[in-house]
This record gives C-alpha cells, sequence and structure tokens, in this order.
C-alpha cells in the first residue's frame, strides 16, 4: 500500500511513519494548503474543506479577525438562500454588523456603515440587484486607510469574482398583505474594458389603516398668573396612504489597472396623491364641544441627479481619487386641514434644490512607514422656497462648506492606527442673513488583533454640522387652531464628540463575539422649543439647548451547529440617554433579540424576534420613541436562478396600533400612538430571478435608484 492515496470521499489520508515525516510538518502544510483553498474557491459545494491527518481535522476558516481589515468568507447555503447583499449580511452574522428587520446597516454601537462594491460606493438598489453567487468575500474596515474608500470611518466591502464578457438581467419583486410592493430590474453588459448598467423599478403603497390618535397638553400663561390647563384629543377614524416612486438610471463604468471611471445618471418620480385622516377632537376640560375634523395632504417630488467615482493610480505610491455629484429636486406639497367649529387651515409649498458634493482626495504610501491622505470635500446648496396658505414668502438659503484635511495611517503588524484632522469652513446664508464659521474636525482610531481570532477597537471622532435649510425659515405656518411652527434663521453649527470601544472574539467557524460600548456627545445643540402663542402653541427652533449625551452597550454572539446547517444568533444591548433643556429626561431602554436560521438541501427556514425597543428620535426633539415587539418566520426555496422568499410577521397581533410617542416641555405635551400595518399581521412574498447569456460578466455594482438633494420647506 503506498504511503498516500485520495480516498473516494476527497480526503487526504497520510500512513506516517516514525522515521519519514514530522507530524507537525504536516500540519503545517496542510493548514497553508487549506487557508490558500478557501480564498480562490469558486462556489464550492461544501461549506468547509478538511483534511484527516491520523484522525484529526483542520478546517479552513471562514473568518479572520485582523488590525485592519477584518475578512468573512460565506458559504454556499448563505449565498444560495440570500435574495439580496443586505440578506447575505444578516444570514453571515458579521460579529461587528447589526442589520435591522428594515434592511438597515450599522456597527453595534448604531453608527451608520457605508457599503462599497469591489471599492466603489454602492446603494441599497445597487445590493439588490447585485448576484449572491458572485460574491468570493465579505471585508469590514473601521477607518481604513485605502483611498478608495474616501475617508469613511465605517466599511462594508463586497469582492466579487472576475469575468470577461456577457451580461445578466436580474428580476426582483415583492409583494405584500398591506397593499405595498415593488418590481426592480436590473441589467448589465460588458464589452471589453467597458461596463453598462440599465435599470428601472418601480415602488407603490396604498394602505389604510395609517395616521394615528394625538393626546395634547397645553399650558398656557394667563394674564392674571394663573395657568389655563387643558388637554386637546385626536381620535381618528379613517386613514388611508396612496404613494408612488419610478426611477430610471444609467450607469457606466470603465476599468483598467490604471484608471477606474464610473458615471451614473439617474432620476426619481415620488409622487404621494393622497395621505388622508378623519376623526374627531374632544377637550378635557371641555372648552369646547366635540368636533370633527379632516386632512388631506400630497406631494409630489421629482429628482435628476448624477454622481461620478474618479479613481487614477499614478504609480505604486501615488494614488488621486475624484468624487463629483450632483443633484437637483423639485418638490410640491399641499396640506388641508379643516374642523367644524374652527374652519379650513391651508398651505402649499414650492421649492427647487439644487447641491454639489466634490470629495478629492490624494493618497501616498511611504511602504512600511504607513499612508497619508490628503483631502479637501466641498458641498454647495441652494434653495429657493415659496410659501402659500397661512404663510405667504418666500425664502432663499445657501449653504457652503469647504473642508480640507490630512489621515495618516501605519499598520505594524498586530496593531493598525489611524489619526486624522482638518477644518469645515462653512458660510451660511438666508435672506440677508449671512454667517460665517470655522471649526476642525478630528478622527482617532486605534486597532489590535493579536491574531485572527480577536481583535480591539477603539475610536474617537470631533465634527460641526451644518443646519438644514428648511431649519432656518422664518415663515410661521399654521397648522391647526392651536398649534403654529417657524424656523431660526440665525442657526450656526453644532458640535458632536462620539467614541466607542470594541471587542470580537473569533475561536473557530462555530462560534463569534462581540461586546461593545460607545458614547455621543453633541455640544450648542438646537432645538425644537414650544411657547405660548396668542393661537396657543408656537414651536421654535433655539440654540443653544441643553446638553445631550447618549451611551450605548451591549454583547453579541452567534453560534453555528451540525455542519452549520443550523445558525443561532443572540444580541443584548441598552440604550441610556440624557436630554436637557427645554425636555429634561434621562432614560434607558434594554433590549435583545434571537434568530434562527436552519438550512436544508434547497430550503431555508428562519425565525426572527427582536423584543420592544425604547430609543430617542434624535437630538434635536425631545421624543421618546417606543416601538411593539417584532417576530417573522420565514422559509425559502432556491433552485437555478430562482429564489423565493414567503416571510410571516407579527402573526399574533390583528390591531393596527404600531409606535408610541412622547413628549414633555414646560408648556406642552404630545403623545402620539400611530396606526399602521408595519405591526399588523403580514405575509409577503418575494422572488428574485437571474438570467445569464454569453460568458458570466462582473456583477455587484449594479445601476440604481438615485436621491435627490433635501428640501427646504419647512416642516
Amino acid at each position: 500500500m503506498s504511503d498516500n492515496f485520495l480516498s473516494k470521499t476527497g480526503t487526504f489520508s497520510f500512513a506516517l511513519r516514525k522515521n519519514n515525516i514530522s507530524m507537525k510538518k504536516i500540519h503545517i502544510i496542510s493548514a497553508l494548503v487549506l487557508s490558500s483553498s478557501a480564498y480562490a474557491q469558486n462556489d464550492v459545494k461544501n461549506d468547509s474543506t478538511s483534511t484527516t491527518l491520523n484522525e484529526i481535522v483542520v478546517e479552513a476558516r471562514n473568518q479572520r479577525l485582523g488590525a485592519e481589515v477584518s475578512t468573512y468568507i460565506p458559504t454556499s447555503k448563505q449565498k444560495n438562500a440570500s435574495q439580496s447583499a443586505t440578506d447575505l449580511l444578516n444570514r453571515m452574522a458579521i460579529p461587528q454588523l447589526k442589520v435591522s428587520p428594515n434592511d438597515n446597516i450599522t456597527d453595534l454601537s448604531g453608527k451608520s456603515v457605508d457599503v462599497f462594491i469591489d471599492f466603489i460606493p454602492a446603494s441599497k438598489e445597487d445590493m439588490e440587484g447585485m448576484r449572491m453567487q458572485d460574491v468570493k468575500k465579505v471585508e469590514y474596515y473601521d477607518f481604513p486607510s485605502d483611498p478608495r474608500f474616501q475617508g469613511k470611518a465605517h466599511v462594508v466591502n463586497f469582492v466579487m469574482h472576475k469575468y470577461e464578457y456577457g451580461g445578466y438581467v436580474k428580476a426582483y419583486a415583492w409583494e405584500n398583505t398591506s397593499n405595498a410592493g415593488q418590481l426592480s430590474l436590473y441589467s448589465k453588459l460588458q464589452y471589453k474594458r467597458m461596463t453598462f448598467d440599465i435599470a428601472a423599478g418601480a415602488f407603490y403603497i396604498n394602505q389604510k389603516h395609517t395616521g394615528g390618535d394625538t393626546f395634547e397638553t397645553f399650558r398656557i400663561p394667563q394674564s392674571d398668573g394663573t395657568i389655563n390647563v387643558f388637554e386637546r384629543n385626536s381620535i381618528q377614524n379613517n386613514g388611508s396612504l396612496r404613494k408612488r416612486t419610478y426611477w430610471p438610471t444609467f450607469k457606466a463604468l470603465y476599468a483598467s489597472d490604471k484608471i477606474t471611471m464610473q458615471n451614473v445618471i439617474g432620476a426619481s418620480f415620488d409622487h404621494t396623491p393622497a395621505d388622508n385622516q378623519s376623526g374627531y377632537i374632544f377637550y378635557t376640560p371641555e372648552i369646547s364641544r366635540r368636533t370633527d375634523f379632516t386632512q388631506y395632504s400630497q406631494s409630489r417630488v421629482n429628482s435628476l441627479s448624477y454622481s461620478g467615482y474618479w479613481n487614477f493610480i499614478l504609480n505604486d505610491k501615488n494614488t488621486i481619487t475624484f468624487s463629483p455629484r450632483y443633484s437637483h429636486s423639485h418638490t410640491n406639497t399641499c396640506t388641508l386641514y379643516a374642523e367644524a367649529n374652527t374652519g379650513e387651515y391651508n398651505n402649499a409649498a414650492k421649492d427647487n434644490s439644487h447641491q454639489f458634493k466634490g470629495d478629492l482626495t490624494y493618497s501616498h504610501s511611504f511602504g512600511k512607514w504607513g499612508n497619508l491622505n490628503a483631502m479637501i470635500q466641498t458641498i454647495v446648496t441652494t434653495n429657493t422656497t415659496e410659501y402659500s396658505g397661512t404663510a405667504s414668502t418666500s425664502d432663499n438659503a445657501h449653504t457652503y462648506r469647504v473642508g480640507p484635511g490630512m489621515q495618516y495611517s501605519i499598520s505594524k503588524g498586530k496593531v493598525y492606527g489611524m489619526i486624522g484632522f482638518g477644518f469645515h469652513w462653512d458660510r451660511q446664508e438666508y435672506l440677508d442673513h449671512k454667517e460665517n464659521s470655522a471649526a476642525p474636525w478630528i478622527d482617532f482610531s486605534l486597532q489590535y488583533s493579536p491574531n485572527n481570532q480577536h481583535s480591539l477597537r477603539s475610536e474617537f471622532h470631533h465634527m460641526k454640522s451644518i443646519p438644514s435649510s428648511s431649519y432656518r425659515s422664518s415663515a410661521i405656518i399654521q397648522s391647526n387652531p392651536l398649534m403654529s411652527y417657524t424656523g431660526n434663521p440665525y442657526l450656526v453649527s453644532y458640535g458632536s464628540y462620539d467614541a466607542a470601544l470594541n471587542y470580537s472574539f473569533i475561536p473557530n467557524n462555530t462560534f463569534s463575539l462581540s461586546a461593545f460600548a460607545s458614547t455621543w456627545i453633541v455640544d450648542n445643540r438646537y432645538v425644537y422649543d414650544y411657547q405660548p402663542s396668542p393661537s396657543g402653541i408656537l414651536r421654535t427652533i433655539k440654540q443653544p439647548g441643553g446638553a445631550y449625551s447618549q451611551w450605548n452597550y451591549g454583547v453579541y454572539g452567534t453560534v453555528r451547529l451540525f455542519d452549520r446547517k443550523l445558525q443561532i444568533s443572540a444580541q443584548i444591548n441598552a440604550t441610556s440617554v440624557h436630554n436637557g433643556d427645554p425636555y429634561n429626561y434621562n432614560k434607558t431602554h434594554i433590549v435583545y433579540a434571537f434568530q434562527a436560521n436552519y438550512y436544508l438541501n434547497n430550503w431555508t427556514f428562519s425565525g426572527i424576534y427582536y423584543s420592544p425597543q425604547g430609543y430617542p428620535d434624535g437630538c434635536m426633539v425631545g421624543t421618546w420613541m417606543k416601538t411593539k415587539s417584532y417576530c417573522q418566520l420565514q422559509v425559502g426555496w432556491t433552485k437555478s436562478s430562482w429564489n423565493l422568499q414567503l416571510q410571516f410577521a407579527n402573526f399574533t397581533r390583528w390591531h393596527w396600533r404600531s409606535d408610541k410617542s412622547e413628549m414633555h416641555s414646560k408648556f406642552y405635551d404630545k403623545i402620539e400612538q400611530t396606526h399602521s400595518i408595519n405591526d399588523h399581521a403580514l405575509a409577503r412574498l418575494a422572488v428574485t430571478y437571474t438570467f445569464g447569456f454569453g460568458k458570466k460578466v462582473r456583477q455587484g455594482d449594479e445601476a440604481s435608484q438615485q436621491s435627490g438633494v433635501n428640501s427646504g420647506i419647512l416642516k
């Protein structure tokens, strides 16, 4: 019998002799071979590779932690069961990421994560159009040194298999029992160094049971020094929402060894012909008799945009990246509120918005001494708004920002560090008021990974943020008999500080664990301020408000059993908030969640549970949001080019009450109980079909819906 042979099962068996080769050498060689094959695999049939060495099994790692980048290889089961990139990230259970039921991707502390596909920025629609079988690996970065990531703090990068010629068409559609649905078509054609994409999509909502009940408390000072306290309760009987969105996009990409140039032109047409509510109003004590109310709203937003991504590799040490973007939006809104006893309140607005962004980065490599990125960011925003109805006025606002800066990063084996600093020069113009300001920004990150099983990451960030043009409007708009609102033309930039610490542990392919803690502090913030007025309450925006700080901390773990056919994930985290004047509250809320996935041949079975959540609705408002628990069961089937998923959510809940919000201030309190299909029992069917022609082409950077610039209309 020979010393070694290839068995029928495909594993290598070795008969070892004491005076031949040592077991130690066999272990080293086998581990190296298997590690290399794990990264070179192309849709392998088995999720793991193993070698039997006298009953010793060596398994290739699908998860690797590193000081600068962590790498994750999706299994064939995960890719076959997924319909989109977000779906794949959820199934992979990457320990540094959190994917919410609404497909929002953040790090564990809730900070936004930017998604790239082959180092090119990707949108939500790009991720929907991706062909899952072409995903080679997923990389996660904190403050990456690569200039192609344009200085983003937290990045997910999908690395795709490369192909030469051909094309494909992918259709993605879903429909649920709430009368909402989507249909998207993605097509790609590659010829030599050029890739062309044409994509289009449509989305609709036609729902009942929208809106909600509102309970308001007014405390109005009187001329004699007393306080007039009364409650206004708005109870909804009917609510309806109809919305349509259409988007076409064209993309052209040129890629060579030294040059990558991508240009995208897109449009979006968003029409909401009806967002209506009706019900009745009553007061406690009864200062006015019960009366009926109706509210009719409609809006239309048309957008046109261009975005570019140009990367030039000058030589081994120098790179230039430039990303220009232009967006234009035209917005029309109209609202009519009527009460039987008090009359009608009609408000309409038209807005034209333009925005240009330009990010220029020059990168130089010092080899083992690190990398230097020099960058400059430019933002110009213009809003022209006309109001009619209860307010008849015009707004004209301009915002300018120029932000030069530098980042230096260095990697020394187990340690990766980055420090960045720069300035933001801001100019705000509103009618005749002009405001100039300048402030520094600072980034710092230190990451330590003693091996591919452990990773400790820390970060600190400080910057100034510009207030939206809509917040600076001086128009006074009356929405109902007792409530009016306006902006503040004298708002200035506010500062924020955030820091985080994260520890990840991945001992093998079976288990992973992450623990995190973070804090966010806002300085010189502006807040909604509710003040008495002759007509009831006037909501203004004042600056500065009281101190605001937020802490997040928690643990996230995953275990994979039965040859990774069963995957169970669990998380528990807490949010603590201090919200100072004018709201003055301290709250802490604990959230826990569970998710399980089971793979059986072409079938996939999943279950998700999220406990009720409590969280602040941003730092500007004093609203504390309370959501209901969420549960979901899903069964999926995959065959060839088809992928079908059937979901059942909240199947024990048959009422329309959804989120609840509370806000308390000195003169005014508001409690709102929303009505929505989102927390009602729901069934959803989603289908994808991919048709390829010719030789396969690189997938993953599909054309997608392009968004416009934010409106300047006061809300």
